[in-house]
């Protein structure tokens, strides 16, 4: 699974515009693209789209511009995920069980039916406003702590 491009400039976007949400600010769509480099055209697409499912609020004019529709709370990555993605599958058979004739008694329709149920889970279980408190505490890994320090090589054991 590879979360497209476009719903992942969504969610930055979102997390963008959810910064301004307590002061109630809007954003310019030339603004946002600069700031998070997004092709300005694409993210017009985007934000059209955003704002069709309720997301995004429009405002035209002077004082106009691009606000959330609704609480940073009360928007969760699966719902920014699934606007551009459709419902999340691993197979086809997850989705569709009649697509396979071993559906019901198949370890590995299980399996993936299992995992789908985490995955989903996890990304509806974090709205923006759990993203924001993250980057404003900063608790994000650093990678250096994953892939080792910089200047040492990871050695590959067998």
């Amino acid at each position: 699974m590879l979360i497209s491009l476009q719903a992942d400039y969504a969610l930055r976007m979102l997390m963008y515009v959810a910064r301004g949400y307590d002061e109630g600010k809007t954003f310019v769509t030339r603004e946002i693209a600069e700031q998070q480099h997004i092709p300005r055209v694409f993210l017009t697409k985007i934000v059209a789209y955003l704002s069709s499912e309720g997301l995004l609020e429009t405002h035209r004019g002077k004082g106009g511009g691009i606000a959330l529709a609704k609480k940073p709370s009360e928007i969760n990555v699966l719902q920014i995920i699934e606007a551009f993605e459709g419902s999340l599958a691993f197979n086809e058979c997850t989705s569709d069980p009649t697509c396979c004739l071993h559906s019901e008694e198949c370890t590995v329709r299980h399996l993936w039916s299992e995992a789908e149920g985490l995955v989903r889970g996890f990304f509806r279980e974090r709205t923006l406003a759990d993203l924001l408190e993250m980057e404003k505490q900063q608790q994000f890994t650093p990678l250096n702590s994953v892939f080792g320090s910089p200047g040492k090589e990871l050695v590959e054991t067998r």
